[in-house]
């Protein structure tokens, strides 16, 4: 196998040839660090390409947290050197090139791999598409600015999305060397990853290098900070790294930065729900404008789409597994006003902090789906029916499931039909059909731009007139609530709320105990 940088070697398992840490850009080290991505470097010989690459620089926590067990987080180790990505692909070429699907992990922008275990893409290939999952900078190694760069034509800041809209370059170069169509590449990506491909269809420097797109669980919900956001990053970076210039920071360790970071959050960094977040920013190149704004003009890739969220994307909310009577009928005044909120109340009451619990985890979800038709409803793609919006309701099993029930991102496993890198989860038949439904649907968006096909239900397109969203996972069917609570929450999101699929934002100060580390997918 030969590439644009030279021969490669890697291995076929079960009629799947995989090629892992193949490099799609120059290590961004020295001179590079904090700099526009460069094309990879040649190499002689034949290189292995049978072991994962380094995930890029990140707090790893390998035994996972929370609802996240091991499989769902980046294994060590870590390294500035991680601009590589996998390929998985039919070992059998056929008459015709495949169709290729490009994964962009997710993690807040601040952590995340393509090596993460549930994102192995053989069983994906095996249903006949190309695989590429690729690593991108993150943190303040992607997203710090810095104005030293602001001549630079590529911008100053934004460096992870210019890593993924290179990737996506790559693989138009490349891909037919693994039997991929570079005409049907779908962009794919879940949390941080759906976010970006939001903004990639935006985004004018990523115009053309794709045909359709998946976005799971990541509807942009907040503004984006600036560019001047960005270079107070990279400033208050060199102030506590002791140094002046951008030169002298370059030259600081990797070890060094991180440790930083851990000594507290940057100025400039985003806050999501009270976290501090280092990631994308407006920055007039990359991202023109707010991605909402952009996509209300009709800035906008126009291909076909799949959008959607699961339950209990609330487990990233901190009030979502503890929430006090008074707390929950404030919010519900705030949603609803006096005149409506009994509508939001459940049948046994909220005077007691497990039913204002309860209550509120019926919101929440209640207000990701308002958030998903929100969105659909203006989407280009929903005329001509080529908008997929689904809501994924199926409680993982083997982790608490019923405190963490359908969390965010356990429909992964399913998607990419990975269940067996965690049998101790005790997986039953109705796990491994929903996962052969899944992974079908996501196969046969990426060949055919429609989710239908031969052996699975029937998925309605999303369209103006019907607003369907189908259900995943504990039914397969078009996905029915309360019709009125809904337009409720629909005209506060139309009159200046913003979209959100992990919930309705607290009112500040109002925050309870959460999971730990909710920032970390």
């Amino acid at each position: 196998m030969t590439v644009e940088s030279g021969a490669l070697r890697g291995e076929i398992v079960d009629g799947v040839s995989r090629f892992l840490g193949v490099p799609y850009a120059a290590p961004p080290v020295g001179t590079l660090r904090w700099a526009p991505p460069r094309p990879a470097e040649a190499w002689s010989g034949v290189r292995d390409a049978t072991t994962h690459a380094p995930s890029c620089m990140q707090a790893i926590t390998p035994e996972g947290f929370g609802p996240w067990t091991k499989e769902y987080v980046a294994p060590p180790p870590v390294s500035e050197d991680c601009l590589h990505l996998n390929v998985w692909a039919p070992a059998s070429k056929g008459s015709e090139a495949r169709p290729v699907l490009v994964w962009i992990h997710g993690g807040a922008f601040m952590s995340g791999s393509n090596s993460v275990p549930i994102y192995d893409g053989a069983a994906l290939a095996g249903q006949g598409i190309v695989v590429v999952a690729i690593n991108y900078r993150l943190s303040v190694f992607g997203y710090a600015g810095f104005r030293e760069l602001a001549d630079d034509p590529q911008g100053s800041a934004n460096f992870g999305l210019q890593d993924i809209i290179a990737s996506l370059g790559w693989v138009r170069r490349n891909v037919r060397a693994f039997g991929g169509d570079p005409e049907r590449i779908t962009i794919a990506g879940q949390s941080a990853g759906a976010m970006a491909v939001h903004m990639l269809m935006v985004s004018p420097q990523a115009r053309g290098l794709f045909s359709q797109a998946i976005a799971q669980s990541g509807i942009i919900e907040t503004a984006l900070p600036t560019l001047d956001d960005a270079w107070r990053r990279g400033e208050d970076l060199k102030a506590k790294a002791g140094v002046g210039t951008l030169s002298e920071l370059r030259a600081v360790s990797a070890e060094r930065i991180m440790a930083i970071l851990s000594a507290g959050p940057l100025a400039g960094a985003a806050d999501i729900g009270g976290v501090p977040l280092v990631g994308p920013v407006v920055d007039g190149r990359v991202l023109p404008d707010q991605v909402r704004a952009l996509q209300a003009h009709g800035d906008l890739a126009s291909v076909p789409v799949m959008v959607g969220l699961n339950a209990d994307e609330g487990v990233l909310s901190p009030d979502y597994f503890r929430m006090s009577p008074q707390m929950f009928a404030s919010k519900v005044s705030r949603l609803a006003g006096p005149e409506k909120a009994a509508l939001f109340l459940p049948e046994g009451g909220v005077d007691t902090e497990a039913g204002a619990t309860a209550g509120n985890k019926v919101l929440t979800r209640l207000y990701g789906l308002a958030s998903l038709v929100d969105w659909s409803r203006s989407a280009p793609a929903a005329r001509g029916g080529r908008l997929f919006a689904y809501y994924f309701t199926h409680a993982e099993p083997g982790n608490a499931p019923d405190v963490f029930g359908a969390f965010h991102s356990a429909e992964l496993p399913y998607v990419f039909d990975t269940l067996d890198v965690s049998p101790w989860r005790n997986f039953t038949d109705a796990d491994r059909e929903i996962a052969r439904v899944m992974s079908a649907y996501w196969v046969n968006f990426v060949k055919t731009g429609n989710p239908n096909g031969e052996g699975v239900p029937s998925w309605p397109a999303y369209r103006h007139d019907t607003s369907t969203v189908m259900e995943l996972g504990t039914h397969f069917a078009p996905y029915r609530t309360d019709a009125e609570t809904l337009d409720i929450v629909l005209n506060r999101i139309s009159g200046g709320l913003d979209r959100s699929i992990f919930g309705m934002a607290p009112e500040p100060g109002g925050a309870s105990d959460g999971i730990p580390e909710p920032g970390a997918r």
